[in-house]
């Protein structure tokens, strides 16, 4: 098929025949031309007006008589997907098949069946072969209609091997004859009596391109240093139980793509060796064929200045790259956020020789999915300073970035830093982005008409948890096709999370706000013990022990954001790995719910005027002390204050902020002026454990009494906010 061919859509149309030279002749005649293709058991017509691709399969009819099926030629693999995700979000199965060989041709596809049971294949063009191929319309594989059923008589392409049974190598299985592979308690073997990595190798084989493996049973967290021991129960006959990152290796090291836990046990069922053993879920898909033909073109946009995929392509930061169909899906399901694809163009694109040499037009660029990443943790952990880093580290790299802030309340000052910094910047005030879904992907939305961001940081309120079931679950399942998510990860104030864990003295939670705090760690994908500057390396490492025991499928790293060491390979992390599906953790609402009850939430909005000029780092420092000087003396604890100072007369983005992070340690500036200031509007934010009238009483006064100590210095209090958050009732769980 010449390549012009592929930028038209065509409807497609396949006919059992019983005689295929004289159904040749005939539709000859009929569309005054030659067969396109003319094969012994295939011929095919393309039909210019109207655009239409007919082929005559000899053979019998089949269950809708001459009809074989009926179809789509797409234009790309972009409204391929778009098509798929469609239909089975609307409960119709489809059959996904990559880079399969088909009528003498490689084509990316999927089937499915309308509710009368006529089959319709949707696919896109890669090359023409010498040979037919594999491929075949599923006669048994896809369910009729809507309601998931089939004829029970119909064979399934599918094996499923159990703990116990013997295994001989190779399989008795066809090369390409499975649609899946069930693996249930197989890794749970003793490695005597089976060669694992040869199975999956195996397996491999049998599959079709596209086709599923999956494995089940129980893992460790870490690897255990002898045989498994008797275990309790149906778990008697496992006899060697693996650590569990150790499958994902093993998978990827036979060929598998796309590998990942869809199920791993908050809790271990069994122990052995002190070492939690987990039920876990792992699937994995074969991948398509790998077409030589290098009909796409894409740019690496970051962040490193260059990187190399698994096939071997080498791509330069902003350099167009030709690669094959098979390479960009691959880019597309593992490293989105970071590659664009170019439009090809029939006509020689404007952009210079080196487009014109390309096939592209660089003014025409299809930009993937922005890229989500979400930057938790308790209140004071450091969270707004990273999300500040974080954007400039991306920005540097050329990119476009949203940021989204989130409170209880109006008034943030952490939306007043960022905005300061020059960011694009939405604030959603009323409750965290759990409760506030919706208002959440309209902020994204908003962004989007302004900054057009290619990558989107939120910043969820400090008291908030379960995050992965009722943001990034929902995100991910019902805005796949805008987003890529990164993996959660939660800041953790190093001093405060040793207080917490018991490893050492001072002033902490009681246990319902401690619950919401371990409770943010659990969920995870990456611990940042933040301000890392604060610890010794042997309390630094013992911290890291704790967490490391107490949630050990989260990866455990070390940063200062406040010192700009340990983020650079965080922020990597952050813009490649994919969110892994687990089982969501278990939360008591009512536990959640108590916990942030007992917190204290003050905003308030104030405006200083003096006839004379005050330093204003000075009045910060002042009132932050004398407000702290209050609140201990009432025995209370400190989450987070902070405040910004914006001078009336200062440029734009000018301003100074203080930052308190526990009732005993030094209020500390963030941002200082240069100059005096007459006057302008401070904004305050203070969260604690106690009665949000006590936090006001104490702002008050401190007003009062360091206004005093400034000579004709006025402070008026515009605006003022103070309550106990209400208990939290997700928009979504997605269980």
């Amino acid at each position: 098929m010449p390549d012009s061919a592929a930028l038209v859509r065509k409807f497609h149309l396949s006919l059992n025949v019983s005689d295929l030279s004289k159904s040749v002749a005939f539709y000859q005649v009929l569309f005054g031309k030659p067969a396109a293709k003319h094969h012994a058991d295939y011929a095919k017509f393309e039909v210019e007006s109207p655009p239409a691709v007919v082929s005559l399969v000899p053979g019998r009819s089949g269950p809708a008589g001459a009809l074989n099926h009926v179809g789509l030629c797409l234009l790309d693999a972009e409204e391929l997907v778009a098509i798929q995700v469609r239909l089975e979000e609307a409960g119709h199965k489809t059959l996904r098949e990559d880079g399969v060989a088909c009528c003498y041709s490689r084509q990316t596809k999927f089937w499915v069946r309308d509710p009368d049971g006529v089959l319709l294949e949707l696919y896109i063009f890669h090359e023409d072969m010498d040979d037919h191929g594999d491929g075949h319309a599923p006669d048994h594989e896809l369910p009729t209609g809507m309601d998931g059923g089939s004829d029970p008589d119909a064979p399934v392409a599918s094996w499923t091997h159990q703990l116990g049974e013997e295994v001989t190598l190779p399989l008795a299985m066809e090369t390409n004859s499975l649609q899946e592979v069930v693996l249930e308690g197989t890794f749970n073997m003793a490695p005597a009596s089976l060669d694992l990595p040869a199975l999956l190798r195996d397996v491999l084989r049998a599959l079709r391109p596209g086709g599923k493996v999956t494995l089940h049973g129980l893992a460790a967290d870490r690897p255990l240093t002898g045989p498994c021991s008797s275990l309790p129960g149906p778990a008697a006959a496992v006899q060697h139980v693996p650590d569990f990152p150790s499958l994902i290796t093993q998978l990827q090291a036979a060929g598998f793509a796309s590998a990942r836990f869809t199920k791993l046990s908050e809790k271990g069922y069994f122990e052995a060796e002190g070492i939690p053993l987990r039920e876990v879920l792992i699937e994995a898909v074969k991948p398509g064929f790998r077409s030589s033909k290098k009909d796409q073109t894409v740019v690496y946009l970051g962040p490193q200045s260059a990187v190399e995929d698994d096939f071997g392509n080498r791509y330069a930061k902003g350099c167009p790259t030709p690669v094959t169909m098979h390479d960009w899906l691959m880019l597309k399901t593992g490293s989105a956020g970071q590659f664009t694809l170019l439009k090809r163009k029939a006509e020689a694109p404007p952009c210079g020789d080196a487009c014109a040499e390309a096939g592209i037009d660089s003014k025409e660029a299809m930009p993937t999915k922005a890229r989500y990443i979400m930057i938790g943790g308790f209140l004071g952990a450091g969270k707004t300073t990273t999300v500040g880093r974080l954007a400039k580290y991306l920005t540097d790299q050329g990119l476009r970035v949203g940021l989204i802030t989130n409170d209880q309340a109006g008034g943030l000052v952490d939306t007043k830093l960022l905005r300061g910094q020059g960011y694009a910047t939405e604030e959603i005030a009323g409750g965290c982005f759990c409760c506030r879904f919706n208002t959440l992907v309209e902020a994204a939305n908003k962004l989007s008409d302004q900054a057009k961001p290619d990558v989107f940081i939120a910043e969820p309120v400090g008291s908030c948890t379960d995050l992965v079931a009722t943001v990034t679950y929902p995100l991910r399942r019902m805005y796949g096709d805008a987003f890529t998510v990164a993996p959660l990860s939660v800041l953790v104030d190093p001093v405060r999370a040793r207080r917490v864990f018991g490893l050492d003295a001072g002033g902490s939670f009681s246990s319902k706000v401690a619950y919401i705090f371990k409770k943010q760690l659990e969920e995870a994908d990456i611990i940042v013990i933040s301000k890392s500057d604060l610890l010794g390396e042997e309390a630094r490492e013992e911290l890291r022990a704790v967490l490391q025991k107490e949630f050990p499928v989260a990866r455990i790293v070390t940063a200062s954001p406040r010192e700009e060491t340990g983020l650079t390979d965080l922020f990597s992390q952050l813009m490649t790995d994919e969110q892994a599906r687990r089982n969501p953790m278990a939360v008591d609402y009512e536990v959640y719910a108590d916990g942030e009850a007992l917190l204290g939430w003050l905003n308030a909005t104030v405006t200083l005027k003096a006839t004379e000029e005050f330093e204003a780092n000075d009045f910060l420092r002042a009132l932050a002390t004398n407000v702290q000087e209050q609140l201990q003396k009432e025995g209370t604890e400190i989450a987070h204050f902070k405040m910004t100072y914006s001078p009336d007369d200062g440029i734009a983005g000018e301003l100074a902020s203080i930052n308190l992070v526990r009732s005993d340690y030094i209020p500390e500036l963030g941002m200082e002026l240069d100059e005096p200031s007459e006057g302008g509007q401070l904004i305050v934010n203070l969260r604690a454990e106690a009665d949000p009238a006590t936090l006001m009483e104490a702002v008050k006064t401190g007003l009062e009494e360091t206004t005093a100590s400034f000579p004709t210095l006025t402070a008026k209090l515009e605006h003022e906010e103070h309550f106990r958050p209400g208990k939290p009732t997700p928009t979504h769980r997605d269980e």
